[in-house]
């Protein structure tokens, strides 16, 4: 649980930022389309939230999608990218798109 309240706090105050126009709006504008996890922590609406608040896209579908964000057990795109959710919470918090690198869930 208390994993649950410390991204459920991160998220709160990176939504009161960008809501507030003090962080980049463009942050992942550049990015393929986004598809979050149902299974995703913090929730998906949250990540959904705060992704399009930087300027990302974010599809309903897995085929859609460049970029899945948390774990995703099913089928996806060829040449997809599956991340954990602290890519996007950290990209945000520093501001820059980090590399995939250290993100990769696959």
């Amino acid at each position: 649980m208390g994993t649950f309240l410390r991204f459920f706090s991160q998220i709160c105050r990176l939504q009161r930022h960008l809501s507030a126009g003090e962080h980049q709006q463009d942050l992942f504008q550049d990015q393929p389309a986004m598809f979050v996890s149902q299974h995703s922590q913090p929730p998906t609406q949250s990540l959904e939230e705060l992704i399009e608040l930087c300027g990302g896209t974010v599809c309903k579908t897995v085929r859609q999608a460049g970029i899945c964000i948390g774990k995703y057990s099913g089928r996806k795109p060829e040449g997809s990218r599956v991340l954990s959710e602290q890519w996007v919470l950290d990209s945000i918090m520093h501001l820059k798109r980090l590399s995939y690198d250290n993100y990769d869930l696959e």
